[in-house]
């Protein structure tokens, strides 16, 4: 957390149901945001750890989490799917270009001990990973293949990096090892990357249990992180230098979970927050940033039956919607959408991302859809790392995404 005078005792908005869900708290995956997304397909309400309906209102069965499916024929002339995946020895990327075959390969000397983070950056993509030994690494997408991991300088992270793109520089913040354990930011303009350089609120260095989320919104990068004390959300925005750190009113936070951030530009918000709570259940709440007065709203749940331990993935899915991916506390991927409004967010209940029971080895990643489909999704089930696509109604089966293989797994699109 940021030295400030902690609010009292921040309550959770809302009271969640009875029911008491098996929660795990693991590594977590930064935020991948995508400008273009479909509706989700409709299931019966009901809490995320019983039977699910496979068949969506309205479409065909989406996937089924069984057998691997060719990817769907595609015709189109651009567009670019990018997929890191790796664990705590190995890293692997893998590409799909122009709807063509997926194509990747193991990248040596890299790992993924926390989740990746990767943006869209120039004419290609940029990473960042948590490496051998605790390196902070960064791995860069051309043409047509990911290159090598390479260290970025001496520094070393604790927890996924935070990564996002504010004009033509790329900014990172990351959690480093210590007591307490310190944020600090570097930059990159393509290149090389900056020294590091401590995020600061009050002229006293950030700290946290947790790892951080970034967000451009505008010519501001925004930073948010837990509380140290299981208890408060904090957010700052950056322009050259750091304003003080200020307490999201309402927001319980699991310390263990990083928030995360998307920018809504274009209406009275410009930026929204989502959170596992500190509550039994860890209920997903989130919390909006007023694009003029750039102070946030009080937090609130999203639904009561979005549950998890971990950080949800999100992304900016059209002018007037969002799409979020999470994992479960039975273990299971879901999905749920929030409608933008003139004035307030309003969120659908979650539904199941695949059609069976087949559970996930982390938090799944959104990203938005090329070659005609709406969003894609990618996610690691025993180790194997497979894509599913939203288009008219349903996800598809999920494909094999050659060249990737880990538990942890990020996708971008471009």
């Amino acid at each position: 957390m940021t030295r400030l005078s902690l609010l009292g005792s921040v309550l959770c908005a809302a009271l969640l149901p009875s029911t008491v869900l098996s929660a795990c708290a693991t590594d977590n995956g930064d935020a991948v945001h995508g400008p273009q997304f479909g509706p989700t397909p409709e299931r019966p309400a009901g809490p995320i750890d019983g039977a699910v309906d496979p068949v969506p209102e309205g479409g065909s069965s989406p996937s089924d989490g069984g057998p691997e499916a060719d990817a769907p024929v595609s015709t189109c002339t651009s567009g670019t799917v990018v997929v890191l995946a790796g664990g705590d020895t190995a890293l692997s990327g893998a590409a799909q270009i122009a709807g063509g075959a997926w194509t990747g390969a193991a990248i040596g000397g890299g790992a993924a001990k926390s989740h990746p983070a990767i943006v869209p950056f120039g004419t290609g993509f940029l990473a960042l990973t948590r490496g051998p030994a605790d390196k902070l690494m960064s791995v860069s997408f051309g043409a047509s293949s990911w290159g090598a991991a390479t260290a970025v300088g001496s520094e070393t992270t604790i927890g996924p990096p935070a990564l996002a793109v504010v004009g033509t520089k790329a900014h990172a913040v990351y959690l480093a090892g210590g007591a307490p354990s310190l944020f600090f930011r570097v930059e990159s303009a393509g290149t090389s990357w900056s020294a590091a350089q401590a995020v600061t609120s009050n002229a006293v260095q950030a700290f946290g249990q947790s790892a951080g989320s970034l967000s451009a919104a505008g010519a501001d990068l925004v930073f948010a992180q837990d509380g140290g004390d299981n208890e408060g959300l904090y957010t700052q925005r950056y322009d050259g230098t750091w304003s003080a750190g200020t307490p999201v009113v309402g927001a319980g936070t699991l310390t263990t979970a990083p928030p995360t951030l998307a920018a809504i530009d274009g209406g009275k918000f410009d930026t929204v927050l989502v959170y596992a709570d500190n509550t039994v259940n860890h209920v997903i709440g989130f919390s909006t940033r007023d694009a003029t007065s750039k102070l946030w709203a009080t937090a609130t749940v999203t639904n009561a039956l979005a549950q998890t331990a971990e950080q949800p993935s999100l992304a900016r899915v059209s002018p007037t919607g969002l799409v979020m991916t999470f994992r479960g506390n039975d273990q299971r991927p879901y999905t749920m959408r929030g409608t933008i409004g003139a004035s307030a967010i309003t969120w659908s209940a979650p539904v199941a991302l695949l059609a069976d029971t087949s559970t996930v080895d982390g938090p799944p990643a959104i990203a938005r859809g090329v070659c005609g489909d709406e969003a894609i999704a990618v996610f690691a089930s025993g180790g194997q790392v497979k894509a599913t696509r939203f288009r008219g109604a349903s996800w598809s089966v999920p494909e094999a995404v050659s060249g990737a293989s880990g538990t942890r797994v990020s996708v971008s699109t471009r």
